[in-house]
């Protein structure tokens, strides 16, 4: 085993458990607001302050382009990583990054048509409602998809839900800690044959990668506190977790 794949273990496992602990807290304090049932997403979603809206700049900008920014971290650590690296080990984390985009593209994006999400709310009895009472605007056509019923003027309601926002964040976070958070805290404590701006670009890329895992936690308890049932949140960070579990704990294409 590497000598840095325990303390790889170590750092993902310390933010998963964060992570489940701030979705933990943020349910909760949303059953302690609803006392007398659990509320339903949209009346959740309509007491959400503006920082948790749907429509906020840490939303936009920070939670639902998540895979872009993992991508754009996960680069920059490797490049600022290349040159304590074998070729071989870039290559490995290449693959493993691609499979996490597959990952994510088949649950959230695209999968043989609707994406997998979309099929489970289907099947589960969703469907796609028009948003005004006349449904002048809707297509008489069966909707299987979330941005078609949107694109149709309708709006997505009746099935299970996966919390898109705990699979996502955490898909990404976790994979962070593997690929960007870990390797580059086991560099930056060897100094050996590093130069000063090599160390300043490191620093700046764990800085970065670090900050955006804090918004991402952040806008995990809004999630949880304000958009989410406990099924839809509990299906959203088991998927979430999966990759994590399938290819880094069982040891499958772990870090090399």
């Amino acid at each position: 085993m590497h000598p840095n794949t325990s303390a790889r273990s170590r750092a993902a496992s310390l933010l998963l458990a964060s992570l489940l602990g701030v979705i933990a807290v943020g349910f909760a304090q949303s059953l302690i607001a609803h006392s007398s049932n659990i509320a339903t997403q949209s009346s959740l979603a309509g007491a959400a302050p503006w920082w948790a809206a749907k429509r906020s700049v840490l939303n936009t900008h920070g939670a639902k382009v998540a895979w872009g920014w993992t991508s754009a971290l996960f680069a920059a650590a490797a490049a600022v990583r290349a040159p304590a690296r074998a070729p071989s080990a870039t290559a490995a984390a290449a693959l493993r990054y691609v499979l996490a985009t597959l990952y994510w593209v088949a649950m959230a994006r695209w999968f043989f048509g609707p994406p997998l999400f979309d099929r489970v709310f289907v099947r589960t009895g969703g469907s796609c409602l028009p948003t005004a009472p006349d449904a002048a605007t809707m297509t008489s056509a069966p909707v299987a998809s979330l941005q078609a019923c949107r694109a149709a003027g309708g709006r997505w309601a009746g099935g299970h839900d996966v919390s898109g926002h705990c699979f996502l964040l955490i898909h990404s976070a976790l994979f962070l800690a593997e690929e960007a958070v870990a390797p580059l805290l086991a560099v930056l404590s060897d100094r050996r044959h590093t130069s000063p701006a090599l160390a300043t670009a490191r620093r700046a890329a764990l800085a970065a990668t670090l900050g955006l895992v804090g918004v991402w936690v952040f806008m995990l308890y809004a999630t949880a506190r304000y958009f989410h049932g406990i099924h839809e949140l509990l299906s959203g960070t088991v998927l979430g977790v999966a990759y994590w579990a399938a290819l880094y704990r069982s040891g499958v294409l772990g870090p090399a």
